[in-house]
């Protein structure tokens, strides 16, 4: 943004002045050419301070300004109301004062006049500040106007001045761009409509992936797929987050939605030494409990080398709390439990049609995380040459406790067989039971606790050299390595006896639960049941690119490059299940003593909930070790291994005001797959594929660019597909088998982007694009001998042999979809209007996509709907307000997200044909005061309006869950040397 974010810098000799007007003015100026310094403006200029006049220039003329120590106490007494070039008015406003300025071609430099007169004197300039334009938009528009694909970009500065917890809030504001969010914050990133496995994500040039999941059931936990979750990240380690969404063959492949390229903080972003401090601290309405964050830099530049240090830390308490049922379905009540109603509802209960909620549960999750992120680098850059090696950590662990109340009887009713009665019942126009009383009902309550750990770390060497005047050479290597580990997942359950009503009339999507006995006393409670459950994941990139650029006719640039993947990935999962369900089913086995907690943070109910080991461990297990229990262990584990390599050739051609960049890949897989220690046979797959592009840049001016991308790309299939356990269904006759053959998802791209730069700061762009979505993987379903399916028999205790006529359900490539959309992005300022408005911009975007799918049943491979694909929401945008002045800003920004299918399960399709997410709208707001040119006040508050997630079941519209996570506010200060 504007000046008000960079700071002052003191230096004491006349080499430091030179070298840091040199780095700032570079950083951060627009060049004043001959005929923008006598470009005129319309003026309204009443400012009391030469610094506040400059500030006010800057933004008007956009041109960066670097002032003398004094500036911001030397007044003026000079009013510019009419019309003037920058010559003019810096003339009449320095008229009167000892000051004088210097045009060049970086910015304007304001100085006494004895240092004007003669800059060979050694007269210091102990303060110096720029005061640029709206510095990180600016620099945002920048870079995505030097690319030739269609590209956002989000920068350093403009990440740090949002309210981000982490990289996927900074990205929301993107159009294209939506994320979902865990715990009241950002997790993970999709783009243009599509699957977040769809979205290649690089840091610092290659590829990479780390997973880590959700505690509820309903987002799905133990989350192993190829979608990245950025809240492993803080924000602040990273200088820029561009988004390609036009490919081009120099980029990595699997970025079929698009590819997310982060790049961390270097030495030489910012020459000579800096250290940046920032501790926060915050607060949730729902946790009560402070938490901390702090972050710091410091870097330093000696001749050709620099080096670089970033940390960030962060430990914080988070909450959601909810409603959420185990969906609807339609169930036939037992005619001992409808005695009390009348004629017409004991028959209509008992006739099963009618549409029941399962569960309704009153829930609380609580997390204590902490966070740590480490990046480091070191720099070379000569004339020569340009090395940087770049080292990446990242930690994030937390302690998840989980606590649930719900009536648990017959079908998950609150039905007990032979004692409950249903007192009394309504039933609405879509046959829904939407308010129920019973009598003598089964309640329960479920207590869980989790551990989770994930870890990330990555090393990247990257360096390109000039060989010649013509003939630059490039090459990277690196390595990352993640890991997602649940060492402890147990459960514990209790059940009980209680009069309970569930109402939806009033919100048909956060039922009104009411009990009328005591939940908080032990007596009421008896022990049901224990689950334990180990797991782990772990995901392994190794990347080596090499590249060879030469220029010919001082136009025509040649790249050819190569470059090789090897990606490997496994899961685990170890559990115990149902452990003393039996034994405590014909007994009433009282709580242990001592091991209750209290739960009254949920605004609805407050009931007794279970200390989840301790309890555990009162009734000799070991909840730490599944070995240690005398009960049968159940393990399921995949491994995946990718090998890629890649050839590809690049020309482009670059004039004045047309940049035609044209190449073809040749990419090449091999993939591996072993389920449960067992190689399965045909395993290893082989594809090729040739990818072609072509991306073109017309400028017919400075303020038009109109771009063209044609390209085709590819997505790998999802870990499941490729690896999903084989099963046989003797009933029925029908195995089920995971295709290791499975080739990549295909995809034809056309994108068109208009982009339109006005003076005084305002910019505008709209951009189409298509895909042609062809290879889609569906299931299929084909009769043929068990022989002939090439598959190991491991159901030695049936009948099945080799003679035997199955049905043989396994993934293949054979549909087509497509996807389209438009994309729209505003950035408004009026800087030549009189205060406050001056001060005043707009940035906002909006994004329409439309497409659809066939959806199919996994269990028999016939097609079930079309629907939208899952992830898709068809309307989404965001609006940012600001106000900035020399010393203060603030941002007001909300962020849209239309409803959309999260997935189609064929196991619940009895229950439901869908779920998936209702409309949502978030509200952000960051205040920031400068102190001084080094330090600075700041404070965020985030989802203002404590937004409810509502997810729904069905595409009936039925409640599902139901969550909000609170308020949170962060106060802290930011100091840089």
């Amino acid at each position: 943004m504007i000046g008000a974010r960079h700071g002052a810098v003191r230096v004491d000799n006349m080499l430091g002045k030179t070298l840091l007007l040199f780095a700032l003015l570079c950083s951060a100026s627009t060049p004043v050419l001959a005929k923008d310094a006598e470009k005129k403006h319309f003026l309204r200029l009443k400012t009391k301070t030469l610094a506040q006049a400059c500030h006010q220039l800057s933004r008007i003329y956009d041109v960066a300004f670097v002032c003398a120590k004094g500036a911001h106490s030397k007044s003026l007494t000079a009013d510019l109301v009419g019309s003037y070039s920058i010559t003019q008015a810096l003339h009449a406003l320095l008229r009167d004062t000892d000051y004088a300025y210097q045009m060049t071609p970086d910015g304007i430099i304001v100085t006494s006049k004895p240092a004007a007169k003669n800059n060979r004197q050694n007269t210091v300039i102990d303060e110096v500040v720029v005061m640029g334009i709206q510095a990180s938009l600016t620099r945002a528009q920048t870079l995505k106007k030097a690319t030739t694909e269609i590209s956002d970009a989000v920068v350093a500065q403009d990440i740090a001045a949002y309210p981000n917890i982490n990289t996927a809030e900074a990205l929301q504001r993107i159009p294209g761009v939506v994320i979902t969010r865990e715990a009241g914050e950002g997790r993970q990133v999709s783009l243009r409509g599509l699957s977040a496995d769809f979205t290649l994500v690089t840091v610092n040039g290659m590829p990479v992936l780390a997973n880590n999941d959700s505690p509820m059931d309903s987002r799905v936990q133990k989350q192993h797929d190829r979608s990245f979750d950025f809240n492993l990240f803080s924000a602040e380690l990273f200088s820029q987050t561009q988004v390609f969404k036009a490919y081009s063959v120099e980029q990595p492949v699997g970025g079929l939605a698009g590819t997310l390229a982060l790049r961390t903080t270097r030495p030489f972003d910012r020459e000579g030494f800096n250290f940046v401090v920032t501790p926060q601290v915050s607060y949730n309405e729902y946790t009560k409990q402070p938490a901390e964050r702090i972050t710091s830099m410091v870097s330093n530049t000696w001749g050709d080398w620099g080096a670089i240090l970033s940390v960030s830390y962060g430990k914080r308490w988070v909450e959601e709390q909810g409603a959420n049922t185990i969906r609807w379905r339609q169930i036939a009540l037992p005619d001992t439990s409808l005695s009390l109603l009348s004629p017409q509802l004991q028959s209509t209960l008992a006739q099963g049609d009618v549409i029941i909620p399962r569960g309704n549960r009153y829930s609380v999750w609580r997390s204590e995380q902490n966070r740590l992120g480490i990046g480091g680098g070191l720099e070379y850059k000569g004339s020569k040459g340009h090395v940087n090696l770049d080292v990446l950590h990242a930690k994030l662990d937390s302690q998840r406790d989980e606590f649930h109340l719900y009536p648990r009887g017959y079908e998950s009713t609150p039905i007990i067989r032979g004692l409950t009665q249903l007192a009394d019942a309504e039933i609405n126009h879509k046959n829904e039971l939407i308010y129920s009383r019973y009598q003598d009902a089964r309640v329960a309550t479920e207590s869980r606790y989790q551990q989770t750990k994930t870890d990330y770390d990555q090393v990247v060497l990257s360096a390109a050299f000039t060989l010649s005047h013509d003939t630059h050479w490039n090459i990277l290597l690196g390595e990352e390595k993640s890991s997602f580990i649940i060492p402890i997942s147990n459960k514990i359950y209790t059940r009980g006896v209680s009069d309970v009503s569930v109402d939806y009339r009033d919100d048909r999507y956060f039922a009104d639960i009411q009990y009328a006995s005591n939940l908080r006393q032990d007596s009421m409670w008896y022990m049901n049941e224990i689950d334990l459950e180990e797991y782990a994941s772990a995901t392994h990139y190794r990347h080596a690119k090499t590249a060879v650029n030469q220029t010919f006719f001082d136009k025509l640039n040649i790249e050819w490059g190569l470059d090789f993947n090897r990606f490997t990935t496994f899961s685990s999962s170890t559990y115990q299940s149902d452990l003393l369900k039996e034994l405590w089913a014909d007994t009433e086995t009282a709580l242990p003593t001592g091991m209750t907690r209290l739960l009254n943070s949920h605004s609805n109910a407050s009931w007794l909930g279970l200390k989840t080991n301790q309890a555990i461990q009162s009734f000799s297990l070991n909840p730490y070790d599944l070995a240690a229990n005398p009960f049968a262990i159940q393990n399921n584990t995949t491994r995946l291994r990718e090998d890629k390599s890649a050839a590809y050739i690049s020309a482009k051609w670059q004039t004045d005001t047309l940049t035609i960049q044209a190449g073809l890949r040749y990419q090449k897989e091999k993939i591996n797959v072993t389920l449960d220690s067992f190689e399965a046979c045909c395993s290893t797959a082989k594809h090729q594929q040739w990818l072609p592009s072509l991306n073109l840049a017309f400028h017919p001016n400075a303020q038009w660019i109109m771009r063209l991308g044609l390209s085709r790309n590819i997505g790998f299939p999802s870990f499941e597909d490729l690896s999903s356990a084989l099963a046989y269904d003797e009933q029925n006759k029908i195995v089920y088998g995971a295709n290791h053959q499975l080739a990549p998802y295909t995809s034809d791209n056309v994108d068109i982007a208009i982009e339109r730069y006005i003076e005084q700061h305002t910019s505008m762009s709209v951009s189409v694009f298509y895909k042609n979505i062809s290879d889609f993987i569906v299931p299929q379903a084909t009769e043929m001998t068990f022989g002939e399916a090439n598959l190991p028999n491991l159901w030695a205790d049936t009948d099945l042999d080799s003679t035997t006529l199955i049905t043989l359900v396994n993934k293949t490539n054979q549909e087509q979809a497509s996807i389209a959309g438009i994309e729209t992005m505003v950035r408004y300022e009026r800087p030549d209007l009189p205060k406050p408005w001056g001060n005043m911009g707009v940035v906002g975007h909006y994004t329409f996509i439309q497409g659809e799918m066939t959806y199919y049943n996994e269990f028999n491979a016939q097609p079930l709907f079309d629907k939208a694909m899952p992830n898709l929401s068809k309307h989404t945008g965001s609006l940012t307000l600001y106000y900035e002045t020399e010393r203060f800003n603030a941002r007001l920004s909300a962020t849209y997200r239309d409803s959309y299918i999260y997935r189609v399960n064929s196991a619940n399709l009895d229950d439901e044909d869908e779920t998936g997410f209702h409309p949502s709208t978030y509200l952000d707001a960051s205040v920031r005061y400068k102190l001084n040119s080094q330090w600075q006040l700041q404070g965020e508050a985030l989802n203002l309006t404590n937004e409810r997630e509502e997810q729904y079941t069905s595409s009936q519209d039925r409640a599902y869950n139901s969550t909000t996570s609170g308020r949170t506010f962060y106060l802290g200060v930011n100091y840089r040397y």
